[in-house]
């Protein structure tokens, strides 16, 4: 039953974590093709955000408690590769929050983040 629990926690912390993610990005892309998205792009971008941190959040705190709750063998080395995945999608965040007024050069960061959310999406299915 704890398992399940957690279990779906995760689901849910991948989805608003690469839901969010997903909505950031195409958000950007949009603002940089229109000004008026560009000017309210701070007030739409902060909820997003704080969704895609939760979803982080449930993910860290769900992983730690489904890894000590599996009673089957997990790949290991899958797992460290997806841990290693989330550090830098963490890291990649940080860079983001730290550098929102210059919306160009946060547009490739952006997108690399994207892209390690969709490759932990698909190597969780493989662990």
């Amino acid at each position: 039953m704890l398992l399940e629990i957690f279990n779906f926690m995760h689901f849910i912390g991948l989805a608003f974590g690469l839901g969010g993610a997903t909505i950031a990005s195409v958000i950007s892309s949009k603002a940089m093709k229109d000004e008026e998205i560009r000017k309210v792009m701070g007030k739409i971008m902060l909820p997003i955000v704080k969704l895609i941190w939760a979803g982080l959040i449930l993910l860290i705190i769900s992983g730690i408690f489904i890894a000590f709750l599996v009673t089957w063998p997990l790949n290991k080395n899958l797992l460290i590769i997806k841990h290693f995945l989330v550090a830098w999608i963490i890291i990649i965040g940080i860079i983001i929050g730290k550098r929102m007024k210059n919306k160009k050069d946060i547009k490739g960061l952006s997108k690399l983040n994207l892209i390690l959310w969709y490759a932990v999406t698909l190597i969780s299915a493989f662990v």
